[in-house]
């Protein structure tokens, strides 16, 4: 298993970095587009949640043969009551997250709360 740790400023462009490099990580381990593009999204809508308070975001990364994991944290604690609460009828963070992952777990860490994601994929080698 690989372990890729990145932190970043909560202000919006720092968004695009953490991106590129979940890009270039998941690139490097044969991930097909559809999965990259999922995790993109779940990120972005994460960052997005985070908001631009100063100070920093941290985003771990694990790659496993067959899965990839990203935590994403400390989050704010509207943000993290919101992926707790039930989905609503609209089209909401904790629903747009479960459409593109596998898995959402909302966790308390280093004294704040994490947000888990974890998606299945198959090699884009071997997906042929």
């Amino acid at each position: 298993m690989d372990e890729f740790t990145i932190s970043i400023p909560r202000e919006r462009p720092f968004g695009a970095v953490a991106g590129l490099v979940v890009g270039g990580i998941a690139a490097r381990h044969e991930v097909t587009l559809d999965v990259l593009d999922d995790l993109q999204l779940a990120l972005d809508a994460l960052l997005d949640a985070v908001g631009s308070d100063p100070g920093h975001v941290t985003i771990v990364l694990r790659v496993d043969s067959g899965a990839i994991a990203l935590s994403v944290g400390p989050l704010p604690t509207d943000t993290a009551g919101t992926l707790e609460q039930d989905a609503g009828a609209g089209i909401d963070l904790k629903r747009l997250l479960e459409t593109v992952v596998d898995d959402v777990v909302v966790a308390s860490r280093d004294g704040g709360s994490w947000v888990e994601l974890q998606k299945a994929y198959v090699q884009a080698e071997s997906a042929s």
